[in-house]
């Protein structure tokens, strides 16, 4: 098939859209696809009606914006990236919540869901791979290793560049454990907090270049928390200048005490610049780059807080291994952003903000720096800020729980910023973006508070709870021991008949299947059926509601899309209001400030123009419409349907295969009349 180029068809940003279809200039040729976790779209409508959001704003005035988004259940972060990029819904793709569990593993025994090896379904890279075209995965969830030919992929064994939620043999990693190439971030402090590094200082000595006034000094270790590999930490000295007038206003941190092996000087509220380390490893040096904050120091010494992010290695999370060298001078840094610093009390709100502009920067930078070296088809991305930021501050958003509203405006200022960085990045993606690619704006779920808006609304809620009234689940001890999904607890498993999972399972202890199982088979439907009775039956005593708002046997919840056997033998939901923020929490749900539908812009080729869809629209539509539009193979067990409402001509393809059949026809026929002719000469 021959299509005009721009010198045939002069600038065809002015050709009629008629004449468009007629050139069949609607089809796409590449697609970039920019994930954000768990956004809430009404914050986002909020600020763009603002101005602050320039980039978000001409996607959605040049596109489609889909009003009923909605995500499969769980509401949470595996399944759904991994059904975006499969068109599969969970139970066909097997991702079946944050964590995994598989028949004849112990009930208590769920590692996280990280690993591209427990994706059953094909890959839309895998697909698009058959007929040639490449693929960039930056940073996407449950992905690594990498899977596919014609693929480069940066990250996607965790939530961020640098963290890993599998190990170095690639067996997924319990709870929520997550290990760090090179190490996590620290905090050395005089003072005591969690998990920090508490120093004693003392006068300074023997240092080289610098007068031993009333200095102080104190020798610390860096690089040791969560490691990937087993790390040799680096020693290094603190050096605490005094003035003149015996005040203490800086810190210097040096590898030997010597004033030529100092890497950095910071006055209190002062970052760094980026620094490089060497690290001894069992898998040998690894260099890295971190950034170092003093968050506090007193004039008189008696109070430090000096802060190091992650410190990030430079290779080891890319394929090709080689691409990471491209990437090598990129701004930012390829580090986790988390909410423990500050649920630690470690760092101001502030400080958040600007450990999440490292991170959201170096995406931003690596995303264009990717697109602009190679030739792609593909560009799948993913950033997780919202996610961290609304699980540390969506009740103190929420003026109907919180009612501090000088704490409330601080953190809507930061919900704003972080906005803000998110779009820059997005700027930054389309800068590489041409008129024949289409932008899809994606998000895996979105948040609700976990407090309700009557002072106890659902408090102290628990499916343990639920359980263990009904006579189903039985504790060793009289009190609960805090047990979660994913540990053992004390749990007494000569006597628990059933035992919740994860964020919506409930599993019968069955004998033969779980190796702690009591329940005969011939009692599991009358234990089923128990656990859903318990589970209805329950009513939260200050509200006199019902927490639950679904209770399915298992081969029920194929109509949710869930069935196989990585699911419980009970798929229940709860209301939105409970605690939680998202997982369990129907897709639909709408509570307070939060909504549990997913986020989706559509700009590009063949896409409407300020349009808001109205259709149900869910996250298993996402692959074939990319197909679609861009011709490229479907993946072999995608589920979803192509989102006909978002374009402007669904028919195009139709109309092209037509066009060119018309084509065919006419040059079969002047072939044909061409071959008839004869010239005889006798």
């Amino acid at each position: 098939m021959h299509r005009m180029d721009e010198k045939e068809i002069g600038n065809h940003k002015n050709i009629s859209n008629y004449r468009k279809k007629e050139l069949g200039l609607f089809a796409a040729k590449k697609a970039i696809i920019i994930g954000l976790d768990a956004p809430l779209t009404n914050s986002i409508l909020k600020y763009s009606a603002k101005g602050k959001l320039p980039n978000i704003t001409r996607l959605m005035k040049n596109g489609v914006w889909a009003e009923n988004c909605l995500v499969p259940h769980p509401t949470i972060t595996p399944p759904n990236w991994t059904s975006i990029v499969t068109g599969a819904w969970p139970g066909t793709h097997g991702i079946t919540c944050f964590h995994m569990h598989k028949p004849s593993w112990p009930l208590d025994y769920c590692p996280q869901a990280f690993s591209s090896f427990d994706c059953q379904a094909e890959y839309i890279w895998e697909a698009a791979a058959k007929v040639g075209k490449l693929t960039i995965l930056l940073n996407y969830p449950s992905t690594w290793p990498p899977r596919g030919k014609n693929l480069i992929q940066i990250g996607g064994a965790g939530l961020h560049i640098n963290s890993w939620r599998i190990d170095r043999d690639g067996n997924a990693l319990s709870l929520f454990y997550i290990q760090h190439t090179v190490a996590d971030e620290q905090l050395i402090s005089t003072e005591e907090y969690p998990l920090a590094d508490v120093v004693k200082l003392k006068k300074a000595d023997g240092w080289k270049g610098f007068e031993q006034r009333s200095y102080l000094e104190a020798e610390v270790k860096l690089g040791y928390r969560n490691t990937y590999d087993k790390v040799q930490p680096v020693k290094a000295f603190i050096i605490i200048h005094g003035s003149e007038e015996g005040a203490y206003e800086k810190i210097s941190l040096a590898l030997e005490k010597d004033t030529t092996k100092i890497l950095f000087t910071l006055k209190e509220g002062e970052w760094s610049q980026r620094q490089q380390l060497t690290f001894e490893t069992d898998r040998g040096k690894k260099r890295c780059i971190f950034k170092a904050k003093l968050i506090e120091l007193s004039p008189d010494g008696k109070k430090l807080r000096l802060y190091f992010t992650p410190f990030c290695q430079m290779d080891g999370w890319s394929y090709p291994s080689e691409i990471a060298t491209e990437l090598e001078n990129t701004p930012g840094l390829p580090m986790k952003a988390m909410e423990s610093g500050l649920r630690l009390g470690w760092m101001d709100s502030e400080t958040w903000l600007e450990i999440m502009r490292e991170e959201i920067t170096w995406l931003g930078e690596a995303a264009a720096n990717l697109l602009k070296k190679h030739e792609w088809t593909l560009f799948f991305m993913h950033a997780h800020s919202p996610d961290h930021f609304y699980h540390m501050a969506l009740n103190i958003i929420d003026p109907q729980v919180c009612k501090d509203e000088a704490l409330r405006e601080e953190y809507l200022r930061i919900e704003e910023e972080m906005y803000i960085c998110l779009d820059w990045m997005i700027g930054k993606i389309l800068n590489e973006a041409d008129e024949d690619t289409l932008i899809f704006i994606v998000s895996d779920h979105g948040a609700t508070p976990t407090e309700g808006h009557i002072e106890g609304d659902f408090k102290g809620f628990t499916i343990n709870t639920v359980l263990r009234e009904a006579g189903l689940l039985t504790y060793n001890e009289d009190e609960e021991s805090k047990y979660y999904w994913g540990k053992v607890g004390k749990i007494d498993w000569s006597k628990t008949k059933a035992v919740p999972q994860r964020s919506c399972y409930v599993y019968v202890n069955l004998k033969g299947r779980d190796p702690y199982g009591i329940v005969e088979l011939e009692d599991y439907e009358k234990v089923r059926d128990e656990v859903i009775n318990a589970l209805y039956e329950y009513t939260d005593q200050k509200t006199g509601k019902k927490p639950i708002a679904f209770a399915l046997k298992k081969e029920d919840a194929r109509i949710l899309g869930l069935h196989g056997d990585r699911i419980g033998d009970i798929v229940y939901g709860v209301r939105a209001e409970i605690s939680g923020e998202h997982g369990r929490q129907l897709t639909t749900g709408e509570y307070g400030v939060g909504s549990m539908k997913g986020l989706l812009i559509i700009s590009g080729p063949n896409i409407k123009k300020g349009h808001i869809l109205k259709r149900t629209v869910w996250l298993t539509d996402i692959a074939p419409t990319i197909c679609y539009l861009l011709g490229l193979p479907i993946p072999r067990d995608t589920e979803g349907s192509i989102i006909y409402q978002a374009m402007e001509n669904p028919d195009y393809l139709s109309e092209e295969l037509e066009r060119l059949k018309r084509n065919y026809d006419r040059l079969k026929i002047a072939y044909e009349g061409q071959s008839r002719l004869t010239h005889e000469y006798r």
